[in-house]
Formats: C-alpha cells, structure tokens, sequence
C-alpha cells in the first residue's frame, strides 16, 4: 500500500456503457471518479485478479470515500469499477 502521486486526467481510458452502468449502480461515473487523482491522500493497494494486473486506489471526492479499480493499458489508466470504499479500505486510508 502506498501514496500516490498526481495523474494527469488525459492520462484516463474507460468503457462509456460501462461507466453509466458504474453510475446506476454505485452512484458514480468513470469521469467523476477522476477527481480521486486529485486527493492528495490517494492510496494505492495491489488487487488480485486473473489475467491482466489491477490496482484499487482508495481516496476521498467530497466527504465520501471510494475506491476505484483500474489496470494500465498502453501508459494510460484503464477505469473498470468505481465504488463506495469499504471499511477496512477506508480504515486503511486513513491509517497511511
């Protein structure tokens, strides 16, 4: 687990389907979930997964925490999910 540095967000790819379906279901869409590369606080965790290497990084928009999952594609920042961070996230970015 550690902090994360700034991205720039030209630097983000996503699924347009799939980021409106993010936002029916978990309140959020892949653009909005950009503003967590803003959070100085941004915490990165590696997460398991079969194929392709995936990241959560867990930070805070507004008063909310969340997390999102991405994997890197080409030197850009691939979205798959954004979503309320769970507690043992949350507590573990507030223990960083």
């Amino acid at each position: 687990m550690s902090r994360e540095e700034h991205i720039a967000p030209n630097t983000f790819e996503y699924d347009h389907a799939k980021s409106e379906a993010n936002k029916v279901k978990h309140g959020i869409d892949f653009v909005e979930a950009r503003a967590l590369w803003l959070d100085d606080n941004l915490v990165r965790v590696a997460a398991r997964a079969a194929g392709e290497p995936r990241l959560v990084f867990i930070g805070v928009i507004g008063e909310k925490h969340w997390s999102a999952v991405i994997t890197n594609r080409g030197g850009a920042i691939s979205i798959i999910s954004v979503r309320r961070a769970r507690q043992t996230e949350v507590r573990a970015y507030e223990c960083e």
